[in-house]
């Protein structure tokens, strides 16, 4: 059996992680007519992912991992569907609108994140953050608005809806500490 939580190994896999996954946009963008084809680009991302983690924690744990899928319980299930609505939501944002909304409104994840643990897991914020929020806010609001195109408008909301659906994930996973995160995520 391999030894996966290698120290040594966990920084490079993150970072080769994060430029892999960073080319989500622009194989959107080189796609031809990205908005007829975007559940199939959703169900072949989805299914690569579930595949990987799944084979990860098979090496990592043996059969045993199933054991993982019993013990997911509501925070894991919450989690699972904000992940879901954020991927989907992701994909329609960047085919009626352009990356730079889209990752635009994914910078308002960690507002949105501090926003739900404040009212769900009862975390305090300061007053700094809280005046820091309001004017990212309104900076990201005025840059994004900027075009009234409804095509654009709509990737604007479904941009603002996948930040959303990843920050559930964020919380659910400090809801319940115990839930098992891969098999959230998957």
């Amino acid at each position: 059996m391999f030894h996966l939580r290698d120290e040594k190994l966990a920084i490079p896999v993150v970072l080769l992680a994060g430029i892999v996954w960073s080319f989500g946009p622009l194989v959107v963008r080189y796609m031809d007519e990205p908005g007829l084809v975007p559940w199939q680009y959703i169900f072949g991302r989805g299914l690569t992912i579930f595949i990987i983690i799944n084979v990860y924690l098979f090496l990592d744990e043996g059969k045993r991992f199933i054991e993982n899928y019993k013990n997911i319980g509501l925070s894991g299930f919450v989690g699972g569907i904000g992940l879901g609505i954020a991927m989907m939501s992701f994909i329609w944002s960047i085919t009626h609108t352009t990356a730079a909304v889209t990752l635009l409104c994914l910078a308002t994840m960690p507002f949105i994140t501090a926003i739900l643990a404040y009212f769900f897991l009862k975390e305090t914020i300061s007053v700094n953050v809280w005046i820091s929020i309001a004017i990212a806010t309104l900076g990201i609001l005025i840059m994004a608005l900027g075009k009234t195109d409804s095509s654009y408008i709509f990737g604007f909301i479904f941009g603002i809806l996948s930040s959303i659906g990843f920050s559930v994930f964020s919380v659910s996973l400090r809801w319940r500490k115990s839930t098992p995160k891969f098999t959230t995520v998957a």
